[in-house]
C-alpha cells in the first residue's frame, strides 16, 4: 500500500526539514510506502535544497516539484496530481508527525471505514510567546473521540482516500486560492456527494507557533478570514443564494450584538474578554461575505 503524504511549503526551510524527518521516521510495518510529495510555492524555490538533502530509504521515497504561481489551491492540486497513492495525507510545512501518525490513521480506518480522517493538531510555541495566549487556548483545536464523524475539516492534519480527490477535476478550487478556505470547500463538496469523514485522535500533529503569530492583530486577522471565507463557502455553495445571503446577514448581526455584550460584560476577565472579541470580528467576517468583500490573506 502506498500513502502519499502531500506538503505544501513557501519560505520554511528549517520547519520543513523537522517536518520531513518526522515522515522519514515513521513507524510503518512493511507493507506500507510512503511517497513524500513536496511541492514549493516559492519561486526562489528555498525548499529545494531541504528536500535534495534527504534520501529515499525502502519504504519512504521523496518527490519534488515546484508550483510557483501564488495560489494555494493550486499548489495543493499539483501535489494531488503528483500523487500515485490510495491514500492521500495532507500535513502543513509548519508542523511536524508523531512517529506512529501514518499508522494510527490506518489502524482507525480499518477499525472505522469511511473516505478519510481529521487527526488531532496540538499546538507548540516558540520561546516568549505570551502567557496568555497559551493560556487563552486560542491556537489549540477541537479535540473529539476516535471514530465520531469529524466536526471540521481541514488539511493541517488529515488522510483521505485517493479515489474521492481523484473524483474531482479540480479537487482544491483556485477561487479560494489566495484567501485560505479552500479545504473547507473541498471537503464541503465531497460530504454533499456521500464522503463519510471520521475523527483520529492519535493521529497527532504538532503545529508550531511563532512568536510574530500570537498577537490579538494576527488573531483578529484570521479570525476574521475564516469568518469570511466560511459564510463565503455556504453562499458559493447554496441553491439559491439570495436568500442565503440574507439568512446569514441576519445570523451574522444577531451574532454581533451578542458577541459585543458578552465582550463588555466580560471587560474585568482578559481572557474572556479577548475571546467574544475574537467572536465580534468572526461575525464582521461573516457579514462582509454577505456583501462579496474578500481578504487575500495568502497575496
Amino acid at each position: 500500500m502506498i500513502v502519499s503524504c502531500c506538503i505544501n511549503t513557501y519560505k520554511r526551510p528549517d520547519l520543513l526539514k523537522n517536518l520531513l524527518e518526522s515522515i522519514k521516521n515513521q513507524k510503518i510495518n512493511d507493507s506500507i510506502n510512503i511517497e513524500v510529495i513536496v511541492v514549493d510555492n516559492d519561486p526562489a524555490v528555498s525548499g529545494e535544497p531541504v528536500i535534495k538533502s534527504f534520501s529515499d530509504s525502502q519504504q519512504v521515497k521523496f518527490k519534488y516539484f515546484k508550483q510557483p504561481e501564488k495560489n494555494i489551491s493550486l499548489t495543493r492540486n499539483k501535489a494531488v496530481a503528483e500523487s500515485t497513492g490510495e491514500w492521500i495525507a495532507f500535513i502543513d510545512d509548519d508542523g511536524y508527525a508523531d512517529d506512529n501518525w501514518i499508522s494510527n490513521y490506518l489502524n482507525c480506518l480499518k477499525t472505522y471505514p469511511a473516505d478519510g480522517a481529521f487527526g488531532q493538531v496540538i499546538p507548540y510555541f516558540e520561546e516568549n510567546v505570551p502567557q496568555w495566549i497559551i493560556n487563552g487556548g486560542f491556537f489549540d483545536r477541537l479535540n473529539q473521540q476516535t471514530g465520531e464523524i469529524s466536526k471540521f475539516t481541514r488539511t493541517t492534519n488529515c488522510l483521505i482516500r485517493a479515489e474521492q480527490l481523484r473524483s474531482l477535476h479540480v479537487p482544491f478550487n483556485p477561487k479560494f486560492g489566495l484567501t485560505g478556505g479552500e479545504d473547507v470547500d473541498l471537503f464541503s463538496r465531497l460530504k454533499a456527494k456521500g464522503a463519510r469523514f471520521i475523527y483520529c485522535k492519535e493521529a497527532i500533529v504538532y503545529d508550531f507557533v511563532p512568536r510574530d503569530r500570537a498577537t490579538l492583530k494576527w488573531l483578529s486577522k484570521r479570525t476574521f478570514r475564516t469568518g469570511l471565507t466560511f459564510t463565503e463557502g455556504i453562499i458559493y455553495r447554496s441553491g439559491n443564494r439570495f436568500l442565503r445571503r440574507c439568512y446569514e446577514l441576519i445570523k451574522g448581526i444577531v451574532y454581533l450584538i451578542l458577541s459585543g455584550f458578552l465582550t463588555i460584560f466580560y471587560l474585568p476577565w482578559k481572557i474572556k474578554r479577548i475571546y467574544w472579541y475574537l467572536k465580534i470580528i468572526s461575525n464582521f467576517g461573516h457579514i462582509a461575505a454577505v456583501f462579496n468583500l474578500s481578504f487575500e490573506e495568502y497575496k
